[in-house]
C-alpha cells in the first residue's frame, strides 16, 4: 500500500508540474470547424500524463525479468507514441505518416506486452498478435477522437485505469494506478471543475500516449490472467470505443465517410444541444465507473459469463447512444455532420 501510494504521488505531482509547464509554454490550439472551443487554448498538456507515468516506473520493484521486459517495452512505446503526438501537435503530420508509425508501435507493443492468445479458447500466436495490435491501434485512435471536450479524457481513463489496478496484480496493478494518478495530475488543469472550461488541452501527445499505456497494461494483464479475462478489457473502455465505433457505423449507413473530420460523436452532439463540458464529463465518467465496477464483479465469473457481461453492456450503451442521437436530431442537428 505504501509503495502504491508513493508511486501514485510521484505520478500525480510530476504530471501536474509538467502539464503546468506546457501550459505556460503557450502551444496554442486554434479553433476550427470541428472544435468545441472558441478561444485559442494551450495544448500538449497530456505530456504530463506520459512523463508522470514514466517517472513513477522508477519506484516499482521489478524482480522478474519478464516484468522488466514488459514495462521496459511499454515505456519505449509510450515515449515513441508521445513523441509522435507531440510532433503532430506542433506541425500537423500527414495522416499516412501517423498511421504507419502508430501501426508499427501497436505491433511492437502487442508483441512485448501480449499477445493475447486465450479467449476462452486458444488462438494461433500470429492471430493473437495481430488482434492485440489492432486493439492498441483502435484504442489509441478512439481516445484521440474522443479527446475533444474538457475533462472527458480524465473522466474515462481514470476509472478504467483504477479498475485495471484492482483486476491485475503485481507491477501491472501498481503501474495502472500510476496511470490513473498521472491522468489526475493533468486533469487539475484540464477538467472543468471550478470554471466552465478547462485551461489546458491534452493534445495528441496525451490522448495517444495515455491510450497506448493503458492498452499495453491491459494486454499484459489479459495475456497472463485466467482465460476469458480478455473480454473485460474492452468493457473498461466501452464509453470511448463505443461512441467512436457506433458513430462511424452511423455515418457509413448515412453515406458519409467514416474517416472524414466531423462533429457527430455523441458527446459532441450533447454539447451542441446545450450540455456543458462538465456535464458531459460527468456522464462519461459515470459510464466508465459503471463499466469498471461491472468488470470487477464479472472477473469472478466463468469466461462465457464475462463475455455475456460485455455483450449486455454493449447493448445498453448502443441503446443509450441511439437515444442521444435521436435527442440531437429532435433539436434540429445534423447527426451525421
Amino acid at each position: 500500500m505504501i509503495q502504491s501510494g508513493s508511486v501514485g504521488l510521484l505520478a500525480f505531482v510530476t504530471a501536474l508540474v509538467v502539464a503546468g509547464l506546457v501550459m505556460r509554454a503557450g502551444i496554442l490550439d486554434h479553433p476550427n470547424a470541428r472544435s468545441s472551443h472558441v478561444r485559442p487554448t494551450p495544448r500538449g498538456g497530456g505530456l504530463g500524463i506520459v512523463v508522470g507515468f514514466l517517472f513513477s516506473l522508477a519506484l516499482i520493484p521489478l524482480p522478474a525479468p519478464a516484468d522488466q521486459a514488459m514495462l521496459g517495452g511499454l515505456a519505449l512505446c509510450a515515449v515513441l507514441t508521445a513523441l509522435l503526438g507531440f510532433v503532430d501537435d506542433l506541425v500537423s503530420l500527414d495522416g499516412r505518416i501517423k498511421f504507419a508509425v502508430l501501426a508499427t508501435i501497436s505491433l511492437a507493443l502487442a508483441g512485448m506486452a501480449g499477445p493475447v492468445t486465450d479467449l476462452g479458447f486458444a488462438l494461433p500466436w500470429l492471430a493473437g498478435w495481430l488482434g492485440s495490435a489492432l486493439f492498441v491501434f483502435t484504442l489509441a485512435n478512439a481516445v484521440n477522437f474522443m479527446d475533444g471536450s474538457d475533462g472527458l479524457l480524465a473522466s474515462t481513463l481514470i476509472p478504467a485505469a483504477l479498475a485495471l489496478g484492482v483486476l491485475a496484480d503485481g507491477p501491472v496493478a501498481v503501474a495502472a494506478l500510476a496511470l490513473a494518478a498521472a491522468t489526475a495530475g493533468f486533469a487539475v488543469w484540464n477538467a472543468p471543475l471550478l470554471a466552465a472550461r478547462g485551461r489546458l488541452f491534452s493534445g495528441d501527445v496525451g490522448a495517444l500516449g495515455g491510450a497506448v499505456i493503458f492498452a499495453g497494461l491491459s494486454l499484459a494483464w489479459a495475456s497472463t490472467d485466467v482465460g476469458g479475462s480478455v473480454w473485460l478489457v474492452p468493457l473498461l473502455v466501452l464509453p470511448l470505443l463505443g461512441d467512436v465505433l457506433l458513430t462511424m457505423a452511423a455515418r457509413v449507413r448515412a453515406g458519409r465517410s467514416a474517416f472524414a473530420a466531423h462533429r457527430a460523436h455523441a458527446y459532441q452532439l450533447l454539447i451542441s444541444i446545450g450540455l456543458s463540458h462538465r456535464q458531459v464529463a460527468m456522464i462519461w465518467g459515470g459510464m466508465s465507473l459503471s463499466c469498471g465496477v461491472l468488470a470487477i464483479v464479472a472477473s469472478a465469473l466463468p469466461s462465457h459469463l464475462q463475455l455475456a457481461c460485455l455483450v449486455v453492456a454493449v447493448v445498453i450503451f448502443t441503446l443509450g447512444h441511439r437515444r442521444c442521437r435521436k435527442l440531437a436530431s429532435s433539436h434540429g442537428l445534423d447527426i451525421h455532420q
